[in-house]
């Protein structure tokens, strides 16, 4: 052989080497990326109840505090605060697949914290089978969660109603002391607070983990390639309005432009939540009682805020957003909302005060 020839058997050696090393360094990464996936998808059991403790303890996400008997001493002993008056507003709504209806006894009741209250909240079986409901439920503003303490509630545990029976619930409930001390809600100048509960249908059975979305991901995570990365379009027309990129708003009736969403103010409303592309309900309020909410604080998605404000009183709108303004790659598990999903919701403006 000449030397050339020599040299020219190194590099195809060379190129085999590189080649198959290649390769087995793609194998590699394939196997880790599945194991870590794997791993994830076998702590997921642990890790809703971990979610919930950690919600509890911190009032995250409006989550209210289960009373305990190691409150029981607190409770004897803990004096009203006379000074700081504070109205709880009470909501209810049914997830669709449940056909009940539900709503409080009484929309509001006036108290002051360490003063303890009953109210009562009214179910009603509309089916011809028997069915069991399961609450969810939070507290806004969300910083008052973590004040909200329930001694007995009808959350606590399943519910079920025969055909056309009616139900009275109680929650019995008070107001921490410490919220009056609270600066968050001190500087918010917080007085009104709103508990709000959706039962769902405990036959509805709905993973927080879809293996074809897992496989999706991995896929994209080898290719490079965004699988949730979809093109949001906003229509035209004289009724739409866009907000920016991801959200436009579509006019239905336009309000008396009096009074207007505004950082801060608080709104009552109508809400009826829907899938962008197939029109499905996973939350209505319409033929209940209005939802009523400060806009402006945070507590709900990107979206939500962004198409509010402006509205007037007496306005009803489409805010229709894409799901990286909604509830992105992980949906919303407590109404079933897959991930990638674009939202909308018409809002009714009853009263902006």
């Amino acid at each position: 052989f000449s030397d050339f020839d020599r040299m020219s058997e190194a590099q195809k050696r060379m190129q085999q080497y590189n080649g198959g090393f290649s390769q087995q360094k793609k194998k590699d990464w394939l196997i880790i990326s599945v194991s870590i996936l794997l791993f994830m998808f076998g702590v997921s059991a642990a890790s809703v109840p971990l979610y919930k403790l950690f919600c509890s303890a911190t009032g995250y996400g409006g989550t209210t505090q289960k009373h305990t008997k190691e409150d029981e001493e607190k409770l004897r002993v803990m004096t009203p605060v006379e000074w700081r008056p504070i109205k709880v507003t009470f909501t209810g709504t049914v997830n669709p697949n449940l056909d009940w209806s539900f709503e409080p006894v009484q929309d509001t009741v006036e108290l002051v914290p360490g003063e303890t209250c009953l109210a009562f909240f009214t179910a009603k079986n509309n089916s011809t089978e028997v069915l069991t409901g399961i609450s969810t439920y939070n507290v806004t503003p969300f910083e008052a969660g973590l004040y909200f303490n329930k001694i007995q509630c009808f959350c606590f545990d399943e519910q079920t109603l025969h055909p056309g029976e009616e139900l009275d619930m109680p929650v019995f409930f008070y107001i921490d002391p410490e919220f009056a001390l609270d600066p968050d809600l001190i500087n918010a100048r917080c007085h009104n607070v709103s508990l709000h509960y959706t039962f769902f249908n405990t036959a509805e059975k709905s993973s927080r983990f879809d293996m074809a979305e897992i496989v999706a991901n991995v896929s994209s995570m080898i290719t490079g390639k965004d699988s949730g990365d979809v093109t949001f379009t906003i229509p035209s027309g004289e009724n739409i309005v866009k907000v920016n990129d991801l959200v436009y708003k579509e006019v239905v009736r336009k309000g008396y432009e009096k009074e207007f969403v505004v950082p801060g103010c608080k709104v009552v409303c109508h809400v009826t939540g829907t899938f962008r592309d197939s029109g499905k309900v996973f939350w209505c309020t319409k033929g209940g009682n209005p939802f009523t909410y400060t806009a402006g604080v945070g507590c709900r998605v990107e979206g939500w805020e962004e198409g509010w404000l402006g509205m007037s009183e007496g306005e009803i709108s489409k805010v229709v957003m894409s799901s990286r303004k909604g509830y992105g790659k992980i949906g919303n598990r407590s109404w079933n909302i897959p991930g990638n999903t674009d939202i909308a919701f018409e809002i009714e403006i009853l009263a902006v005060r």
